[in-house]
């Protein structure tokens, strides 16, 4: 396996971060798109494999606790932030696809 197949989800979103950064957003869009990262990690765990993460993974985190509730109190995030911090994440796959960590971006078929 070449090192980008072996690329962790931690280690991609140290490198989207980075690139953010250079590319000119600001330290507090770094900040909340970090926290918003968190939340991929409390899921996926900081050891996933980008290429193992499939569109029924990304479903199930869409639908999961660490992203729909707050973990200090346990009520319901409001929709705008949910709707931001999936927003992120298609962001961070979209990059990490741009970069040749993955093939394609894992994103479950909109129901429409």
């Amino acid at each position: 396996m070449s090192k980008k197949e072996d690329t962790t989800l931690q280690e991609a979103i140290e490198g989207f971060l980075q690139a953010l950064e250079e590319g000119g957003k600001s330290p507090r869009t770094l900040y909340t798109y970090e926290k918003d990262c968190e939340q991929m990690l409390a899921f996926f765990g900081h050891d996933k494999k980008l290429v193992n993460i499939l569109p029924a993974h990304v479903a199930k985190f869409y639908k999961s606790d660490e992203l729909l509730l707050i973990p200090k109190n346990g009520r319901e995030r409001a929709p705008k932030t949910i709707n931001k911090t999936k927003m992120v994440f298609k962001g961070l796959l979209t990059w990490a696809m741009n970069e040749g960590y993955i093939d394609g971006l894992p994103l479950p078929k909109a129901k429409g």
